[in-house]
């Protein structure tokens, strides 16, 4: 399909129109012109006809059927995936204990550091193919590699290289499933994102409490079944329904990507996010470390790693909310500002039972909520033709301090005698510079004047 014949997609909210409203007028027009399609749930990779007798409705339907079903598929493509990613400390936790017990929590955090970068790194090329060729073989890659990923893990010994295959198939259908909504959905958008990113935080609760109850009574190689078992079964709605609507097009060529970083927003946004990236999934690895230093139970520090991915689903189904209601940056910033609240008040300093599961959900729920916004923010300050690049560049950008992150909170809390208090300052403090940085352009370009209100709309939302 020549790509010369396709309007390119308009965005549907008002600053995006203030913002590019020459383009947009040619694209309306075009586009008044153009049937809806036959079927809007054909795949991306299937729609190579002549263009001289099929056009395409670019504009989302925003609801219906088929669109919630790809929302759901998506949903529950982020419950095997990235909950159980995010579920690491978990099995970080039984691994101390039993087959690396002769490991220090800092060798061993290397596992959960590598297979987390992984999971993003390599977001910008898989986008690009997602832009190109559309859904379906990128789900059913990633899902299978998942499957054997846990399978390897079970058999073999080679810990490090099983967890890092199934982070590389994350990164795999991330793309597809954090995406899929934007083909789908306008106004609606900001639920349809909330409800996906909601998948991770619902795996990080199921995964934990099967881990919990399985490993003591199965072992460690049955209990890794069942999970791939687990999610066999619920990726099974992703090749049947998760599929791209608009044709594919032609990604924009590599020798943009430099341009792209003479954009101070744009800069500064990857930047403070990497900064703030740094530590966000340190707190999930070492739930357990602040439990056992605070006297918890035993049968609550069993769960303390799905008590803080319960709050996370919270804050992640709340983003989508607070961020209609009050604007995207604004709740970019609080979110994660609060997020270092949280951890100077509750995992720095020794607290009974109760404040350190009030401190879990807390967490759980700002930095679920902030990471949830963060390709939303980056998809505001894009045009429509770059939104694929920019956000797969900002991914994969922002995943590399994740390997260095927990590796050197597991040093300082060695070094605290166990203790998450030199931890929780360091990563409060980096929450405070990165979201800092992340709105400083925003912040030089209000107190310039009104000249560029269309730049700094708070209720920007995605295109």
């Amino acid at each position: 399909m020549s790509s010369a014949h396709i309007p390119e997609r308009p965005s549907s909210t008002s600053s995006a129109e203030t913002v590019y409203s020459a383009p947009l007028e040619k694209q309306n027009k075009a586009m008044a012109e153009a049937p809806v399609p036959a079927s809007p749930l054909s795949d991306a990779s299937t729609l190579h006809t002549d263009t001289d007798t099929m056009h395409y409705n670019y504009e989302p339907p925003d609801g219906g059927r088929e669109a919630w079903l790809v929302i759901f598929s998506a949903f529950l493509l982020m419950v095997c995936v990235f909950g159980f990613v995010t579920s690491m400390g978990q099995l970080t936790s039984y691994y101390l204990e039993h087959q690396l017990a002769a490991y220090t929590k800092a060798q061993v955090a290397w596992i959960a550091t590598v297979q987390s970068t992984l999971a993003f790194f390599a977001s910008i090329f898989f986008g690009r193919l997602f832009d190109a060729h559309g859904a379906t073989w990128l789900v059913r890659i990633g899902t299978t590699l998942s499957i054997v990923a846990l399978i390897g893990l079970a058999y073999y010994y080679q810990f490090l290289l099983a967890h890092a295959l199934f982070g590389f198939a994350c990164s795999v259908v991330w793309s597809p499933a954090a995406s899929i909504a934007g083909h789908w959905f306008t106004t609606r958008r900001s639920t349809a994102i909330g409800i996906v990113g909601c998948g991770s935080g619902v795996g990080g609760v199921l995964f934990p409490i099967v881990l919990a109850h399985l490993l003591p009574v199965l072992g460690f190689r049955d209990a890794i079944f069942v999970v791939a078992a687990i999610n066999a079964v619920l990726m099974v709605p992703s090749w049947i329904w998760l599929r791209t609507r608009l044709p594919p097009r032609q990604p924009l060529p590599w020798s943009r990507l430099a341009a792209q970083w003479k954009e101070p927003r744009y800069a500064c946004l990857v930047v403070g996010s990497a900064i703030v990236m740094l530590n966000l999934f340190s707190p999930y690895f070492d739930a357990p470390v602040l439990a056992e230093a605070n006297g918890v139970p035993a049968a609550v520090k069993t769960y303390a790693i799905a008590i803080l991915q319960a709050g996370s689903t919270l804050g992640r189904a709340a983003s989508g909310v607070m961020a209609d209601a009050f604007g995207i940056w604004r709740v970019f910033l609080a979110t994660g500002l609060a997020t270092a609240v949280v951890l100077f008040a509750f995992w720095t300093v020794p607290v009974g039972t109760a404040p350190t599961v009030l401190g879990m959900l807390l967490y759980g729920f700002t930095s679920g909520a902030w990471i949830m916004l963060l390709s939303a923010v980056t998809v505001s300050i894009s045009k429509p033709e770059e939104v694929g690049m920019r956000v797969g560049m900002c991914w994969t950008v922002v995943s590399l301090p994740i390997l260095a992150g927990p590796v050197i909170c597991g040093v300082l809390i060695a070094a605290d005698d166990n203790k998450f208090t030199t931890a929780g300052i360091f990563c409060g403090i980096t929450y405070v510079v990165g979201c800092l940085l992340t709105v400083m352009p925003r912040g030089v370009e209000r107190w310039r004047g009104p000249g560029r209100k269309a730049d700094v709309e708070a209720h920007e939302t995605c295109v």
